[in-house]
């Protein structure tokens, strides 16, 4: 019984690890639309989406092993979903998000972190009972889900979701105490900060960012589109100022690292938003499967032509600009993410200048960076049309809108959103092949 409970246990560590980013966001979500008459109920959607974005910068002034960061993001989802039981409550609903926003941020980077110790040592293997484990977790996330959706008794959801992430953080331990590296395992410093700079800008971005999403939910003067855009670009610049460091040390890795992120915001966010109110209809679950089977065929498929990721890249934003190729040129990008994600873990776990026990960190830090300035780019551009064009910037996430973007407005935004992407593209693979 003890061997079954432990491999449930760590069946549903790999399942919340790998959905982790999408299951409380989903919940929150559903909470919010269930409630929006009551504004309260946008806080925890709101600060989850925030630190959930940002979670991963937070990292750079943590410096525990990556086993108590595994068990701590787990405690974390656990709190978080209690804390959303009392969402009524500002207070309960804001750190409930906050908390719930860190564990998915964090549990992924971590386990895989802490995996690839296994991995190494040959002290944690993945078996068929495992994937069991998932397969009746995944089942019985969706039954409560769907329960809790009918009746709208979403305390349900939260309640297995605490549960869960309590089972999830002990099958961490399970795991790490086997593994040899992570027994006896001192640590220094627990919290630094490097300088009071890289603080205030880290701030300033959780506050831009919250920012950023609570102007997608409600309307707001078109002058104060103009100061986020403006405070968007200022910290867009110090963002790119405080990956210097990071550059000179790995270089281009960190370029590629950084084109992650901007391609996945492209296709997971950007695009989201876009295809629903350029075509009328919400794709949110369309672009979520072409992602999720874009990337697990990428690796096979690109398999033995890995150096066609790029070309391919390239070639997918192109055809995303066209309304009969949009979803076959996201098909394409979500192929080289998944093709360029194993390449780019081999390139930064060997790099003879970092650490490996923070090698997946620095991917996810550097990814999250690429993440968030794609996001402030396009912010930036949609609120100066807001202001200058007198449109109202809700149009740009809402079909509904009456004084909303035409679609040649929309057509134009993509078109410039689509270039910078593929800019940044372009140059990353010219010194990515060079390095290669």
């Amino acid at each position: 019984m003890k061997r079954i409970t432990n491999v449930f246990n760590e069946g549903v560590l790999d399942l919340l690890a790998n959905a982790g980013v999408a299951i409380p966001y989903f919940f929150c979500l559903t909470l919010y639309n269930q409630n929006k008459n009551i504004f309260v109920y946008a806080l925890p959607f709101l600060m989850l989406y925030t630190f959930r974005a940002l979670g991963m910068l937070l990292t750079t002034f943590i410096t525990l092993p990556a086993s108590t960061m595994l068990a701590m993001s787990s405690f974390f989802g656990v709190i978080g979903s209690l804390c959303i039981l009392g969402a009524g409550n500002p207070v309960f609903g804001i750190i409930g998000g906050i908390l719930l926003g860190l564990a998915s941020s964090w549990i992924w980077p971590y386990y895989l972190t802490v995996r690839s110790r296994g991995k190494m040592d040959k002290e944690f293997k993945f078996n068929r009972m495992h994937t069991l484990s998932v397969i009746l977790t995944l089942i019985l996330l969706v039954a409560v889900q769907l329960i809790a959706t009918q009746t709208k008794m979403l305390s349900l959801s939260f309640v297995l979701l605490a549960f869960l992430f309590f089972a999830a953080m002990v099958g961490g331990m399970n795991i790490t105490h086997r593994l040899t590296f992570y027994q006896g395992i001192e640590t220094k410093q627990k919290f630094r900060v490097n300088s009071l700079f890289s603080l205030i800008v880290l701030a300033s971005l959780v506050m831009l960012v919250f920012i950023i999403r609570y102007t997608r939910l409600k309307a707001v003067s078109q002058t104060f589109d103009l100061i986020i855009s403006i405070v968007a670009i200022m910290l867009f610049l110090f963002l790119a100022y405080y990956q210097i460091d990071i550059h000179k040390k790995i270089f281009p890795v960190s370029l590629v690292a950084i084109n992650r992120g901007v391609i996945m915001n492209y296709v997971m966010l950007y695009a989201v938003f876009d295809s629903t109110v350029r075509f009328g209809f919400n794709s949110l679950m369309l672009i979520y499967a072409i992602y999720l089977i874009g990337f697990e065929l990428g690796p096979v498929v690109l398999k033995k032509y890995q150096s066609l990721r790029y070309p391919l890249l390239l070639i997918g934003l192109i055809l995303s600009l066209f309304n009969f190729t949009y979803f076959v040129g996201l098909f394409l990008c979500a192929i080289f993410v998944g093709t360029d994600n194993r390449i780019l873990n081999d390139a930064l776990y060997n790099h003879p200048d970092l650490d490996s026990e923070r090698a997946f960190l620095i991917k996810y830090q550097l990814s999250c960076v690429g993440n968030v300035s794609q996001q402030l780019v396009y912010m930036t551009t949609i609120y100066f049309i807001s202001y200058f064009a007198k449109i109202n910037a809700l149009g740009f996430f809402n079909s509904h809108v009456t004084d909303g973007p035409t679609n040649s407005v929309l057509y134009r935004v993509h078109i410039f959103i689509t270039a910078i992407v593929f800019i940044y593209a372009a140059v990353t693979f010219y010194f990515a092949r060079e390095k290669e």
